[in-house]
């Protein structure tokens, strides 16, 4: 496939996306001129056509499998383990005990990449914004719902290709969150 027809078909596809953000995956019109990144279109394919199979499989061991599919599908869309100038819908803005930066970005309906809510989980992945930070004044402006662009890297897993935060197979699998330490995030 060329250049041409694979930039072609990932704006379509990100124009797609970025109307389902927009519209809580209802029918609004995508903004005009906000093409998402070819690894962005890619890995939002993995995690919904793994989320696809895993309903439909017809027991738990099929459904398992889904599991293993989709994390040799991250890794496939994935340039290392790093984001740059993704889009996405601000879902939760807030902070934690000690004062640090909570953040959960929607990247498709039921699929978000987030810092972690806590200290203890965040422990080695350092996902939480100092509030000294200028991220963290950045985000200070900015409310839930808001349309972003953001950079960041993901934190490497065995399991999923990409660290995912749910406890449970099925949270996993149909409600994912991937763990994310941004390095920006810039209101669009």
């Amino acid at each position: 496939m060329n250049i041409a027809i694979k930039l072609a078909a990932g704006c379509g596809i990100g124009a797609l996306l970025i109307g389902m953000i927009v519209g809580n995956g209802k029918s609004a019109p995508p903004p005009p001129s906000v093409p998402l990144p070819y690894d962005q279109v890619g890995f939002v394919r993995s995690v919904a056509t793994a989320k696809s199979a895993y309903k439909a499989a017809n027991n738990q061991l099929a459904a398992g499998g889904a599991r293993s599919s989709r994390k040799q599908a991250i890794c496939n869309a994935l340039q290392g383990q790093s984001a740059t100038g993704w889009v996405g819908k601000i879902a939760q803005l807030t902070s934690n005990g000690d004062g640090k930066g909570v953040v959960s970005i929607e990247l498709a309906p039921d699929v978000h990449v987030a810092t972690w809510n806590n200290a203890l989980s965040d422990i080695g992945a350092r996902t939480l914004i100092e509030p000294t930070s200028s991220l963290f004044k950045s985000l200070a402006g900015m409310k839930r719902g808001d349309l972003v662009r953001f950079s960041g890297s993901f934190t490497s897993s065995d399991v999923d290709c990409v660290r995912e935060q749910s406890v449970t197979l099925d949270g996993s699998m149909t409600d994912p969150v991937f763990t994310m330490r941004f390095s920006s995030v810039a209101k669009l």
